[in-house]
Order: C-alpha cells, then sequence, then structure tokens
C-alpha cells in the first residue's frame, strides 16, 4: 500500500534544488572571506596611513616659547 512514490522526475529536481543550494552556501562563504579580508587590508591601509602622516619629518624646529618674565614694576 503506497501512499506517495517520488518519481525520477521528482529524485532528478530535488538532487538539482540540493546541487544550487549547496551552490549558493559555497559562494556565500566565499563572498564573505573574501569582505572580510578587504576589510582587514582597508584597516591596515588606514592604519599605516594616519602613521605616515604623523610622522612626517620637520625641516626647521619651531622656534621654543619663552615664558613671560615676571618684572616688578617700579611705580
Amino acid at each position: 500500500m503506497e501512499l506517495a512514490k517520488i518519481t525520477r522526475q521528482g529524485l532528478v529536481s530535488i538532487a538539482i534544488l540540493v546541487a544550487v543550494l549547496w551552490g549558493c552556501l559555497l559562494t556565500e562563504r566565499n563572498l564573505t572571506r573574501t569582505a572580510r579580508i578587504e576589510t582587514y587590508r582597508a584597516l591596515r591601509d588606514i592604519r599605516y596611513l594616519k602613521f605616515k602622516r604623523g610622522v612626517e619629518p620637520t625641516y626647521q624646529p619651531a622656534p621654543a616659547h619663552r615664558a613671560p618674565s615676571i618684572r616688578p614694576s617700579l611705580g
């Protein structure tokens, strides 16, 4: 007594859908990995540019600021 029977066409369609699902999963993992690598590279480049901007050599040193001398006022 059969309640339901899976035909050959049904099995083929299930196999195709499973293959498409696995393809989507593998593609998603690849895209996620690539995005993570690109994010790390961008952050590294930002850190490098900030470091490079902060280490710029100066050609002439800035003049030293002298504290104003306190002179007694004669009045």
